[in-house]
């Protein structure tokens, strides 16, 4: 059958809304966790195959609704998620396929790749090809696989699948010979390079120099195995941990918060983690399409990270449903929040002001899910919205506007990290 092509909205129609309408109005994005089932055994992830919690997953017509409801209000990026959201692929793909039918032009997912493992080894390459190209025939417009270490052997102990990196090995030519690039999906943790990083001790700014080596080296190895591997585009997600965020009262909704000391970092290491980031990223950045904005790390490395950045942008126009209820949270940190079965339509009010209750203003945590949009959109609208302020009162801090200006430029050279496309 035919793929329906999907229609894109130009991006001078996301500048005009940007320039002058509330951040209601701006593109939105619903993060769907599809099931909490999992056949890893991470012990980065709350969710893991050994994890003593309810399993559940959502029933095929709430999402089908749910994904009515975003092609109604205009939330034109859909990631489903998990767990493993690839547990089930024949609901998967008729779910991609459902989505795209309405026309969401943003269609997102990924898996830890245990179908690119079977019985200890790689998979077989008819079974590869088969599972290619059930998502190239799919509108799944980017695609990406977890790897948690540049060691592949700490890599398959971690997440219990053997053979899997030789795996993912085979099918990256598999899919780039058919028209989907995917990315390598790191989730920060101290086994980046192989042996576990230490927790930062008390010796002063001596242990923090070693600390921040420590993961340069874990960055720059895990990024060259990527290439060497054959992947053309990576993401990085942020430790998501209960030292690592200011929990206070809050119950994250989302299931992959974990108290392992592998993700667990004091703020303190935290700032390091991402400087460490920040400062291996730019070598990578034209043979790796790089998403995670050199401008967002300079805020989060430094002291006064909370002033750097800008409000996040979830419950606003960024949302998450949760597989336990199937309701909308604002994000899935902000899980005592609960939106509802439906997502919230975006209005604005005479003048293209905001209504009550619409301004973003949390800061509480450090996830990259939604923060990182946040950051990119709140510079620029603070740039169109107060010029003066920006150029001649310096209000905005000057490095991290010329990273915001980097991070742009190579955004557009990157084609905007279109999955369907090759690397340029």
């Amino acid at each position: 059958m035919r793929k329906r092509k999907i229609r894109r909205r130009p991006l001078i129609a996301d500048l005009c809304t940007l320039m002058f309408a509330g951040p209601s109005r701006l593109p939105g994005q619903l993060v769907i966790q599809i099931t909490n089932h999992c056949n890893g055994s991470c012990p980065q992830c709350g969710m893991r195959r050994e994890a003593e919690i309810e399993r559940v997953k959502l029933p095929a017509e709430t999402v089908r609704k749910a994904l009515r409801d975003c092609a109604e209000n205009g939330v034109e990026a859909v990631s489903f998620t998990g767990g493993e959201p690839f547990i089930n692929i024949p609901e998967i793909i008729s779910l991609l396929d459902y989505a795209g039918n309405l026309n969401i032009p943003y269609l997102r997912s990924g898996t830890n790749g245990y179908m690119f493992s079977s019985g200890g080894k790689a998979a077989g390459l008819d079974k590869l090809i088969r599972f290619v190209e059930s998502l190239v025939k799919s509108p799944l417009r980017n695609f990406w696989i977890s790897m948690d270490s540049a060691d592949t052997a700490t890599h398959e102990r971690l997440r219990g699948l053997p053979g899997v990196i030789d795996g993912i090995s085979k099918a990256l030519p598999v899919f780039h010979a058919r028209g989907l690039y995917p990315a390598v999906n790191l989730g920060i943790n101290r086994c980046i390079a192989g042996a576990m990083i230490p927790p930062l001790g008390e010796a002063g700014s001596e242990d923090e120099e070693a600390f921040l080596e420590n993961f340069r080296r874990g960055f720059g190895a895990f990024f060259t195995k990527a290439v060497d591997m054959g992947f053309t585009m990576a993401n990085v997600c942020y430790p998501m941990s209960f030292e690592s965020a200011d929990l206070g009262t809050e119950k994250p909704a989302y299931g992959a918060i974990s108290d392992d000391i592998m993700v667990r970092f004091s703020r303190r290491e935290l700032r390091l983690v991402f400087r460490a980031l920040l400062e291996t990223i730019p070598a990578f950045r034209k043979s790796l399409r790089i998403f995670t904005p050199l401008s967002t790390l300079y805020a989060l490395s430094r002291e006064n990270s909370r002033d750097l950045l800008f409000p996040c942008l979830g419950g606003i126009c960024y949302f998450y449903m949760d597989s336990r209820d199937g309701h909308i949270y604002p994000c899935g940190y902000r899980g005592d929040e609960d939106m509802g079965a439906s997502v919230a339509e975006r209005r604005t009010a005479p003048g293209g002001q905001d209504p009550a209750g619409l301004r973003p203003y949390c800061k509480k945590c450090h996830w990259e899910c939604f923060m990182d949009p946040s950051q990119l959109f709140g510079i620029l609208r603070y740039m169109i919205r107060h010029p003066c302020k920006t150029w001649f009162g310096k209000a905005l801090d000057r490095r991290m506007l010329r990273l915001w200006f980097a991070d742009v430029k190579y955004y557009l050279a990157c084609g905007l990290f279109d999955g369907r496309k090759p690397p340029d």
